[in-house]
C-alpha cells in the first residue's frame, strides 16, 4: 500500500506494556483490542493507556516511519513498538519466535 492510499491523518492511542519495558501497543481507537491476536496480547501482558495523538505521514517518530505505523493501524488494526535492540538482536529468542506470523 502506498502512502497516497493512507488517510491524511488518524488518531492513535498508545498503551504501555507493564511487563515489557519500552514496548508499546498502538491502536486506531481507544480500548479497541479486538484486532490484536490473543497470543500477542499474552506476550505484551497487561497494558495501561499512556497517551493519544494525531498521526500523519509528516510526523517524526523516534523508532519508526509514521507511514509504517499508519499502514499497520489501517491494515491490521494495531502496531507493536518493540523495545530498542534488546529483542531485535535476539531474533531466535522467545519473543522473536512468538512474533513470527504477526
Amino acid at each position: 500500500m502506498s502512502e497516497s492510499s493512507l488517510p491524511s491523518s488518524m488518531s492513535c492511542f498508545v498503551y504501555r506494556s507493564k511487563r515489557n519495558n519500552e514496548m508499546y501497543l498502538y491502536l486506531p481507537e481507544k480500548e479497541q483490542f479486538e484486532n490484536v491476536p490473543d497470543s500477542l496480547l499474552k506476550l505484551v501482558g497487561e497494558v495501561e493507556f499512556t497517551f493519544e495523538f494525531i498521526l500523519n505521514t509528516e510526523r517524526k517518530l523516534l523508532r519508526y516511519q509514521a507511514a509504517e505505523v499508519m499502514r499497520n493501524l489501517q491494515d491490521n488494526g494495531f502496531f507493536l513498538q518493540m523495545p530498542p535492540n534488546r529483542y531485535r538482536s535476539d531474533i531466535d529468542g522467545e519473543l522473536g519466535a512468538s512474533l513470527q506470523g504477526f
